[in-house]
């Protein structure tokens, strides 16, 4: 698209600016709004067709398709994709928790990266501390015994490749995901990740428990085995939870055939 990494490119004055701005003046209330009208506690409101439409197509679907979405990615890879990063790393309290205060898990767990890391850092000085890769990993491995799943969330998603922040999510605070999963993939659009699950049948002993761990009500159980049965977004929450390492993180597969 011509002209568009005037706003997108990783060194872009105007890049840093509107995340700054979103970070400063946007994204707090538009996280704390959507929560308590979707799962808190003006959900009653939030449960009005007339009500989700305007919330889907006149904010979440406008600020999905153009503003600010995410991209699942398994936990291996995100360790080594965090290995990878050039630049400085800050950690914060994640935006979502600290605005709903709807959820127990860690809050420290906002992990910025690239130009994120100025914004972040320049909109709550007093929030957000420099880490080592060392330090985002172990915070990462922390999150991930909890049972949380990492997402890269990525400004301006005419591309795929402007990650900003690493965020440690869960199905009961992370606001995204909630919009996502309230208002579907058609309102608040996630990017499909770059690892797709696929299951070996000859191991799969039919314990179903894949089936609970899938954020995305990706698999069921067919014919007493797991299977996938709906769109893959590649966060490999299955994989840690199989006992019988029956499934496994397919490389370049997010267009792939179901099972």
């Amino acid at each position: 698209m011509p002209g568009v990494h005037i706003l997108t490119g990783e060194y872009s004055h105007l890049r840093r600016w509107s995340l700054y701005l979103f970070a400063r003046y946007l994204e707090l209330p538009l996280l704390g709004w959507s929560y308590h009208l979707l799962r808190g506690r003006w959900k009653r409101w939030g449960a009005s067709p007339l009500l989700r439409a305007v919330l889907g197509w006149g904010v979440a679907a406008p600020f999905g398709y153009l503003g600010d979405t995410a991209r699942p990615v398994p936990y291996p890879q995100i360790l080594e994709w965090v290995g990878r990063l050039e630049g400085p790393i800050a950690v914060g309290p994640c935006r979502c928790r600290s605005t709903h205060h709807g959820c127990d898990h860690p809050l420290e767990t906002d992990i910025v990266i690239r130009t994120g890391v100025a914004a972040w850092m320049t909109a709550f000085p007093h929030e957000y501390r420099l880490i080592s890769k060392d330090k985002a990993r172990q915070i990462i491995t922390e999150c991930h015994r909890l049972g949380m799943w990492q997402m890269v969330f990525v400004h301006c998603p005419v591309e795929r490749t402007n990650e900003y922040v690493i965020c440690n999510c869960c199905t009961c605070g992370c606001v995204p995901y909630v919009l996502n999963r309230e208002l579907g993939q058609r309102h608040y659009p996630f990017l499909r990740g770059d690892f797709v699950s696929h299951t070996d049948l000859e191991r799969c002993m039919g314990r179903g428990d894949c089936v609970a761990a899938c954020p995305f009500s990706a698999r069921a159980m067919v014919d007493g085995q797991a299977r996938l049965v709906g769109p893959c977004f590649g966060c490999g929450q299955c994989v840690s939870a199989c006992s019988e390492e029956a499934i496994r993180m397919v490389p370049g597969a997010r267009d792939a055939s179901l099972e």
